[in-house]
């Protein structure tokens, strides 16, 4: 009986620690839980980017064809090629992680947006 008390608190800590390592394609979060970082965009995707309107992102998984709030419309590769959630060209960069697109712009502010 002894020994499997001891056990037990010998392997409590252990399996705490354990929960909270990212595996290979995740992350871990504070909860422990883990979040997929190579989660799949949608083909097609409205990002709300509240008072400026809506970002339409088509995903290509190659490039983004993106029609901006204002209306550019814009076509951006893979930055570097071998990404899926990170596009760019000058002046241009877009982020697309989970339900969020971060779209940024020489010379104008940063635009968070949400699916």
């Amino acid at each position: 009986m002894f020994r499997l008390l001891r056990a037990s608190v010998l392997c409590v800590p252990a399996l705490i620690a354990a929960s909270c390592v990212p595996s290979e394609t995740g992350k871990a979060t504070a909860a422990g839980v883990t979040e997929n970082a190579t989660t799949t965009q949608p083909r097609h995707a409205t990002y709300n980017c509240g008072q400026s309107g809506s970002l339409i992102v088509e995903n290509l998984r190659t490039s983004v064809h993106l029609t901006e709030p204002d209306g550019s419309i814009v076509d951006l590769p893979a930055s570097p090629p071998s990404q899926q959630s990170r596009f760019g060209e000058a002046p241009y960069a877009l982020v697309l992680e989970g339900n969020e697109a971060l779209l940024m712009k020489n010379g104008k502010e940063p635009l968070t947006c949400s699916r």
